[in-house]
């Protein structure tokens, strides 16, 4: 063999063994996509199936008098919310692309767990207690089925369709209520006055913070979320409207103090109806420093004619870990 067709016979043998490599990494890729929808379809559903299913049963009655949940029932369900959320939290094999996707399952699952071990925690308590426990739980349950519809959903379509993989959308978790609120008599009402608009001076204004994540962490006033493995700082706000009117256009900003430099990023909720909440998403930070715990303060509103700030704003620290 000549040294021109030696050469020319090793150069198709490169191509061939780089398309065939290629084909491999894109078939492995698109297997692990598949996996990773199948695998989150099926947890989500599971989850939806402890709420339907056995917290339904465990709450009946309960709407009327709190004093009847089923402390077994709850207490079993508390214990399998937490494994989804810990499974979800250290499943390794998330996707290129499905990072956001997966913080959002993260946050959700974690939102029904601990929302669960409160309410667990409140069987056996006095009446109104136990009543404000279950309550807030309820909100909480209806805050994860918002962070899965309005934002699990359409990210992992996002990356789906990035991916050049929009067959797999039938894979893809579809959302349901992790619980039949308005059959157990959980169902609230919006309140306010018919007749009242946003900008009436004479009605109840406000709004406040209801509850903040940041990469799948729960952010308290005061406390502290540890950030691990691929959670970014991603801050999820949820805000209450305590007036008795509509609120629109209602601002959120979120300023987080890194060694590097002071960041501050904002968004706007829409529209909030009296008694209701909205979640927004506040994203775009750069990370700390490894191990640099920095200071985060997350403030809402204020909106027009409102006349207590003092729930507008919550304080805590960010810690960037391994």
């Amino acid at each position: 063999m000549t040294l021109l067709g030696s050469i020319l016979f090793l150069t198709i043998c490169c191509f061939f063994i780089f398309f065939v490599a290629k084909g491999c990494v894109a078939a492995q890729e698109s297997t692990q996509v598949r996996k990773y929808v199948t695998s989150a379809d099926s947890t989500l559903s599971d989850s939806a199936n402890l709420g339907r299913e056995e917290l339904q049963g465990a709450l009946v009655g309960a709407a009327e008098d709190p004093a009847s949940m089923d402390a077994g029932a709850l207490s079993a369900a508390s214990d399998k919310a937490r494994t989804y959320y810990l499974d979800a939290l250290h499943n390794q094999e998330v996707p290129p692309g499905f990072e956001d996707a997966h913080h959002y399952v993260v946050s959700s699952l974690g939102i029904r767990s601990e929302a669960l071990e409160n309410l667990s925690g409140a069987v056996g308590a006095e009446p109104a207690e136990a009543g404000e426990a279950l309550a807030a739980s309820v909100e909480d349950f209806k805050l994860s089925d918002a962070i899965i519809r309005d934002h699990y959903v359409p990210s992992s379509e996002d990356a789906l369709e990035a991916s050049g993989r929009r067959g797999d959308r039938s894979y893809l978790y579809e959302p349901e209520p992790f619980m039949d609120y308005e059959a157990l008599g959980l169902e609230t009402e919006a309140a306010g006055a018919a007749s009242a608009t946003s900008s009436d001076p004479n009605a109840l204004h406000g709004v406040e913070i209801f509850g903040v994540e940041v990469g799948g962490q729960p952010l308290y006033a005061g406390g502290n979320a540890v950030l691990t493995g691929s959670a970014e700082p991603i801050f999820l706000v949820t805000v209450t409207n305590s007036g008795e009117v509509p609120e629109t256009g209602v601002p959120v900003e979120v300023v987080l103090n890194t060694i590097a430099e002071r960041q501050a990023l904002s968004a706007r909720v829409e529209r909030i109806e009296p008694g209701g909440s909205a979640t927004v998403e506040v994203g775009g930070f750069k990370p700390g420093q490894l191990n640099e715990t920095a200071e985060a303060t997350v403030s809402v509103g204020p909106v027009e004619y409102e006349q207590n700030e003092d729930n507008n704003a919550l304080t805590g620290t960010v810690t960037f870990g391994l």
